[in-house]
Order: C-alpha cells, then sequence, then structure tokens
C-alpha cells in the first residue's frame, strides 16, 4: 500500500508541481545508491537524509556531495516530522522493525522488496523520459514541416477567398430569386385556400343542406386551419417582399405618428376586448415622421398583437411616442405578459422561432410576426430593442428620425 501511495504522490506532485516530497533512505549500499541517483534527478522530490552503519558505503559520499545529511544511526531520521517517506533498501527484518517502530505517525515506509520494484520503476521512467525527449525533437522538426504548409496553404487560401467572394454575389442573385420564386408560389397558394374556406362557410351556413354535427365539427377545423394557413401565407408573403425591396424604390413621407398609432390599436381594438386586455396609448401630440406609413403600421400591429396575444385577461398592453433629445422619437409597446428568458432575447427575431412558453399561450402563431418587425426596422435604418424577463412582462422599442411640422401625407 506505501509502494502505491508513493507512486501516486510522486506522480501527482512532478506533473502538477505540487508540494515537494521529502525522503530519507536507509541503506547507502549498491542499491540505495541507485535509487538516490534516480531520485535527484527527479523534480519534486528532495532527498533530506541517508542513513548506514557502512562509513564508506557509496551514497553517503554521493549523499555528501548533494549536501544531503548523512547518518550512521536511524534515531535522527525517525524523528524528523518532515519526512514524508523513509526507504529501507537494507532487507534486514529488525532495521525495518525498527523503522516502524520509531517513524512518526505522518511518515511512509518502503521496505527493501518494494524498493527494489520502485528502482525498476525509476530505471523505466528515466527510459521513457529519453524516449519523451527523442519524441520531441521529432515532433519539433514536424512542427517546423507543417508550419511551412501552413504558409504555403494560407497563401493558397487567400486566393480562394476572392474565388468565394465572388461565388457569394451569385449566392447573394439566387438568394434573390429563390424569394421571388417564393412569392410567387405562396401568392399561388393563396386562391386555393380561400376557395376551401369559402365552401367550408357555405356548408357551416347551410346553403348544402342538412350535415350532422360531426361533420359540420370537422368542417369547422378545416376552416379554423385555412385561416391560419391563409395568415401565415399572408406573413411569409410579407417578409419575401420586404426583403426583395430596393431601399430607394420605397416611398418615405412625413407622416403624423399619432395616426399612425391610432390605425395600429384600432385594428387590434376587438382582438384586445375578445382576450381582456386593456389598450393604453400615449403618443405625445405633434410628432411627425419620415417614414414608409404602410410598413410602420405593420411593425407597430405585429408588436401591440404579441402584447395582447400574451398577456393575461385585466392586463395592460401600453404603447407610447416620446420625443429623445436631437431628431429622433423612441415608440415603445409594453406589457406585462409572460416575459422571455434573457437566453432567447438573440433568437426571437428569427424567422420561426418561438419559445415553448409561448406555444403553450398561442399555439397558433407562426413566428414571423417579429422577423417582419425587424425587416421593417432595417429598412427605416432602425433595430427593435428588447427589455424583458419571465414573469414580468416585455417592452419593445425602437427609434424614428422627426420632421419639422408640415401638412402630413397620411
Amino acid at each position: 500500500i506505501a509502494f502505491l501511495l508513493f507512486f501516486d504522490s510522486l506522480f501527482y506532485r512532478t506533473g502538477f508541481a505540487m508540494k515537494t516530497e521529502t525522503i530519507a533512505i536507509v541503506g547507502a549500499g549498491k542499491g540505495g545508491t541507485a535509487i538516490l541517483e534516480m531520485l535527484l534527478k527527479m523534480p519534486g522530490i528532495a532527498v533530506k537524509h541517508v542513513c548506514d552503519t557502512n562509513p564508506a558505503a557509496p551514497g553517503l559520499a554521493l549523499a555528501g556531495r548533494h549536501n544531503i545529511r548523512c547518518h550512521s544511526h536511524l534515531a535522527e531520521i525517525c524523528r524528523d516530522a518532515e519526512v514524508d517517506l523513509i526507504i529501507e533498501v537494507t532487507g534486514r527484518k529488525e532495521i525495518f522493525a525498527q523503522i516502524l517502530a520509531q517513524k512518526q505517525e505522518n511518515t511512509r515506509v518502503i521496505g527493501s522488496d518494494d524498493a527494489r520494484i520502485i528502482f525498476h520503476l525509476l530505471d523505466i521512467q528515466q527510459d521513457i523520459s529519453e524516449r519523451l525527449e527523442e519524441t520531441n525533437q521529432i515532433l519539433e522538426r514536424r512542427v517546423l514541416e507543417r508550419t511551412m504548409e501552413l504558409e504555403k496553404a494560407n497563401t493558397e487560401l487567400e486566393k480562394k477567398i476572392i474565388e468565394h467572394e465572388k461565388l457569394n454575389e451569385k449566392l447573394r442573385q439566387i438568394n434573390n430569386e429563390k424569394t421571388k420564386y417564393l412569392m410567387t408560389a405562396t401568392h399561388q397558394l393563396k386562391a386555393p385556400f380561400a376557395a376551401i374556406q369559402a365552401y367550408a362557410d357555405l356548408v357551416l351556413d347551410g346553403y348544402a343542406g342538412k350535415t350532422p354535427p360531426s361533420t359540420l365539427d370537422i368542417i369547422r377545423k378545416i376552416r379554423a386551419r385555412c385561416s391560419l394557413l391563409t395568415e401565415s401565407i399572408k406573413d411569409m408573403l410579407e417578409l419575401a417582399n420586404l426583403k426583395s425591396l430596393v431601399r430607394e424604390n420605397i416611398k418615405f413621407e412625413t407622416c403624423q405618428l399619432d395616426s399612425i398609432i391610432s390605425s395600429a390599436v384600432n385594428h387590434l381594438e376587438q382582438l384586445a376586448v375578445s382576450r381582456g386586455v386593456i389598450i393604453t396609448y400615449r403618443a405625445e401630440p405633434g410628432l411627425s415622421v419620415k417614414c414608409n406609413r404602410n410598413q410602420i403600421l405593420i411593425l407597430l400591429s405585429n408588436l401591440l398583437e404579441n402584447a395582447i396575444y400574451y398577456s393575461p385577461r385585466g392586463a395592460e398592453a401600453v404603447l407610447t411616442a416620446a420625443r429623445e433629445r436631437g431628431e429622433s422619437v423612441v415608440i415603445s409597446v409594453a406589457d406585462r405578459g409572460i416575459g422571455i428568458d434573457e437566453k432567447f432575447h438573440s433568437r426571437i427575431f428569427e424567422e420561426y422561432f418561438r419559445t415553448n412558453q409561448a406555444v403553450e399561450v398561442n399555439e397558433h402563431g407562426n413566428g414571423l410576426g417579429l422577423a417582419i418587425a425587424m425587416e421593417i426596422a432595417h429598412i427605416h435604418d432602425t433595430a427593435i430593442e428588447l427589455e424583458s424577463a419571465p414573469g414580468k412582462g416585455s417592452t419593445f422599442s425602437f427609434h424614428l428620425k422627426t420632421v419639422k411640422n408640415t401638412p402630413a401625407l397620411n
């Protein structure tokens, strides 16, 4: 056990530069000298005592050259509390027993049989160290070779970067074509879903004759799904259209902000009533902004609609607009709903991303509303800022440049 503890400690201390292991050797003959020579080469090991009754023992001479205390009796070694380990290599049982009887409580002892094993293992370790040194030299040569190869590869990469930039431009063009195709395909889906919904309405209104209650229930579900798909198609078209717009072709006008806010509130008033949410808006009068009125109306409507859907009954959704320092205005939509965990703040504006809690509260959402809102904000050289925490609600804000009060185009 002492033998295993020694090597465990030896590996730990030499490998991780911890406290030095203090050792005493009893027996300075051939075996003791060999162990001493090995220990002197090892980091993390301090040989403090060497003991032998023969003053001509070769290990004592070696110890003297290294300023190690030499003794002919065991007493001083056994009394030293700093000694962590005593290695007995005399092979005499009475000396081993004497050491065990006199040593300090915290001192471990290894007998001659284990000492021979230690010597053998130390010899192996020395051989491994030499091989590692040789391997290290080989690795250094290989690292140098790889470094030269990498320099050559970097030169080639620089050339390829230019080629990749050209490919990226082609990919952007392909993406634009894909967006146009998506707009066309999605637009073509609107008519079939509208027809399905119309036929469902005819059956539900009784124009197709008497229909069993179980069938009517299925048709109601079909109509509800058609309505959801129609809204999703509408949002997909809106987002695709926004991404394909050329900024120079977007019409920006001077608009009265309170008029846009009133339109958004009026548009969602019925939804708020049905869900028991109170809409409050506070817009500083006379604020005019330069914007695309329809896009800002969509942006505000999407933010306000989320505030309504994710607030509990009796809660308040607050829309405010106030002038800031300089020529800008901040518009905010705040609620006291479910809130959003901070780890999702950077993702909620991604297309189709929804948190699990949002799905539980409103399973019919499609994850495009905030993506559309952020795309509109980018078109207006701004971004949507978010302050939110679970259970404490959310506040979405963005900024627009104001203009001097002139006749507004609404």
